[in-house]
């Protein structure tokens, strides 16, 4: 079947709630690494062998609440899905490991032993490549244009004073995200800072390292796409 693009989250929330394997791809038309995967897209969707699969495109920046949701920091980003449910992502241009992840999940069977079998280590999997996503992560209510607390305000307002080079996530849109990463670093409020990967901790930290001047964060750089 041909390759759709979803414009709207109402749009979204309609086409991905079926119990097809949907494979999605968060772009943007500017950047030429995206190019290249909806050529693969365009190539994998005229296959019978793909033929119960839908392929998906999303613009990225268009909805950029859902590209919060789903943890796209950067493009190209493919999200694999199924009744609603993430089974698995590929980050960059990797054709070959899309491919298999694909075969992989294409059966309803398999990919429900997989998900069963493998979901604790998925989602760990998944909040390290979330703390990973930038040098400076922030975990929080709502994002650095709209939070949704104060202590999400006041720890934005002591990074902005920085210029700091950070990214955020929002909590509130992925409960699983939210309630894992407590457990993944024993931390149980938020917001949640880290700095290199490492657990740097929440609001009272980060104020106590500020005011005595010990906070040290990378400055603001314009990194937009990866390959």
């Amino acid at each position: 079947m041909p390759v759709t693009n979803l414009a709207t989250l109402s749009e979204f929330d309609e086409f991905t709630k079926f119990k097809n394997l949907f494979v999605i791809h968060f772009f943007t038309p500017w950047a030429e690494q995206c190019a290249q995967i909806n050529q693969l897209f365009n190539m994998l969707a005229d296959t019978n062998e793909y033929k119960d699969v839908y392929f998906v495109t999303v613009e990225a920046e268009e909805l950029a609440d859902l590209s919060l949701k789903y943890g796209v920091t950067a493009v190209p980003t493919v999200v694999l899905m199924r009744d609603s449910v993430v089974l698995d992502r590929v980050d960059g241009v990797n054709p070959g490991i899309l491919v298999e992840k694909i075969k992989q999940y294409i059966s309803p069977k398999n990919s429900t032993s997989i998900e069963t079998t493998k979901s604790e280590a998925n989602l760990e999997d998944r909040l390290k490549q979330l703390i990973n996503q930038a040098p400076c992560m922030l975990f929080m209510k709502g994002d650095r244009e709209t939070p949704r607390c104060g202590f999400s305000r006041t720890i934005v307002a002591i990074l902005d004073s920085l210029n700091a080079d950070y990214q955020t996530f929002d909590i509130l849109q992925d409960n699983t995200v939210r309630e894992g990463l407590k457990k993944f670093s024993n931390w149980p409020t938020y917001p949640q800072l880290y700095v290199d990967g490492e657990l740097l901790g929440g609001l009272d930290i980060v104020k106590e390292m500020n005011e005595s001047g010990e906070l040290e964060l990378p400055k603001k750089s314009n990194v937009e796409t990866k390959s």
